[in-house]
């Protein structure tokens, strides 16, 4: 057990090299992207507002503006494409159906407490991502460096990679020195990298909102959150220059789920008709999580047998838990009676709040203090009402908030019909953000530098009674 546990700090190490779990930290600390089509036709600027379902699970307070029991559901089709910035040429897509939103709000005149429950996905984790390089470094030479001076039995101690590599006979070792060494030249290494990634996040939310007076309403809500994701990373080197080792395939393939709770409140004041005023807070979200991790390496050598010289020695399950950082959320609303509205958000996120509970993964805090800034999120979005008809449109930035990632902008559209107490709904919005991917490390390969590109279409309808 101790050996195992050992391991998976070091796993944890390598994927921290690497930048993609400060990535699912941050993904984690994110509030709602996705929601019911009016929200996303809003970009999600609804701290303010009510008449939606995802909008509640934000504010819980807009539940006391309803006067009628509403029920509502939303589907969803999403996408992820990825582009290169050199050329703008796409690198791989992904593509998924999904169920949005589920909700229910129902009066209670006796108490005054307008109880709700919704169901939201969150956010969608979808990518596939092809990733060449010709003539650059190797993985291998990170592990190579990491393995000199350390005897093959102690291997194991380094890291999971150095000790295949070398059990693949991958690597050898100059026993006079204590040093490690490949037959080929791994500064010019051609190689091809593939990435599959499916998840999601999503939350099930029960809470309250209620009116203190005629323009103060205030709400609360309890939540169940839940994630995961499943990943597997197909690596393939090949060496034009070397004296033995042809060839080294890498395979991992893991996935991280996890289960928490977390709980908001919120207020909404509404001074006149034509203005209102929203504050909400998430306080944060704590989770446990499962992960499973395995992995292979296979190496091609004219001198090793190639029954011998594949190893798939590792896989891995621990468990460990994290804490995100509250969000503070305000909204303002400006209400043109019968012929539309105007609606602003701000999300505020002091990332460096989000800590790793666990004890053997607290290492990873000074990463996410380093690596993370304070978030700002800003939205805005308009309803213009042309009778049974409304048209909508908003739009999203937040700051660059974390090393290797620029600003993500945000757009959105929507329209929707309303027939007696039932309101069908369409709405399509994407958001856009300049990042880096690197292939197992920072360190030897340079960085592929993408643009990912997220849409969803999403149609739902909801009905009063």
């Amino acid at each position: 057990m101790k050996k195992t546990r050992a391991l998976a700090l070091l796993f944890l190490l390598w994927v921290e090299g690497s930048g993609q779990s400060v990535d699912y930290f941050a993904e984690l600390n994110q509030p709602v992207v996705w929601g019911d089509a009016r929200y996303n036709s809003l970009s999600g600027a609804m701290t303010a507002m009510s008449g939606s379902f995802t909008a509640l699970a934000e504010n819980p307070a807009g539940a006391g503006l309803y006067r009628q029991a509403a029920f509502g559901s939303d589907l969803s089709i999403y996408s992820t494409t990825t582009f290169k910035n050199s050329n703008q040429f796409p690198t791989g897509n992904a593509f998924t159906l999904n169920l949005a939103n589920l909700g229910y709000v129902g009066t209670e005149p006796e108490t005054g407490w307008n109880i709700f429950f919704t169901y939201n996905s969150d956010d969608l984790f979808r990518q596939n991502l092809r990733y060449s390089q010709n003539g650059g470094g190797s993985i291998q030479q990170q592990w190579i460096e990491n393995s000199n001076y350390v005897v093959p039995d102690d291997l194991p101690w380094v890291g999971p990679y150095e000790d295949m590599l070398y059990q693949s006979y991958a690597s050898d070792r100059n026993d006079t020195t204590g040093e490690y060494y490949s037959t080929a030249n791994l500064n010019n290494t051609d190689f091809v990298h593939d990435l599959h990634r499916t998840g999601m996040k999503n939350q099930w939310t029960l809470g309250f909102g209620a009116a203190a007076n005629k323009q103060l309403y205030y709400g609360a809500s309890f939540k169940i959150v839940h994630s995961y994701e499943k990943v597997i990373v197909a690596h393939e080197e090949r060496y034009s220059e070397t004296t033995d080792l042809t060839s080294l395939d890498v395979l991992d393939d893991w996935d991280n789920s996890g289960i928490g709770i977390t709980a908001n409140a919120g207020l909404l004041y509404r001074p006149t008709q034509a203005l209102r005023l929203g504050l909400a807070i998430d306080l944060p979200q704590v989770y446990s999580f499962t992960q499973n991790w395995n992995t292979e390496m296979i190496a091609s050598r004219s001198s090793v047998n190639r029954i011998i010289s594949k190893a798939e020695g590792y896989g891995l399950r621990y468990e460990w838990s994290m804490m995100t950082a509250p969000k503070i959320k305000s909204g303002l609303t400006l209400v043109g009676g019968r012929l539309g509205l105007i609606t602003l958000s701000h999300t505020y996120i002091p990332h460096r709040i989000t800590a790793a509970l666990s004890r053997e993964e607290r290492y990873i805090n000074q990463i996410i203090d380093d690596e993370l800034k304070d978030q700002h999120t800003l939205a805005v979005g308009s309803e213009l009402r042309l009778g049974p008809i409304t048209l909508r449109a908003g739009g999203g930035y937040t700051n660059p908030f974390q090393e290797g990632h620029d600003a993500q902008w945000r757009r959105s559209l929507g329209i929707s019909l309303q027939s007696e107490g039932n309101t069908f709904f369409m709405s399509w919005s994407q958001l856009r953000q300049s990042t880096q991917y690197f292939p197992f490390s920072a360190a030897y390969t340079e960085a592929l530098a993408i643009t990912r590109q997220r849409s969803i279409l999403s149609i739902g309808s909801t009905w009063k009674f």
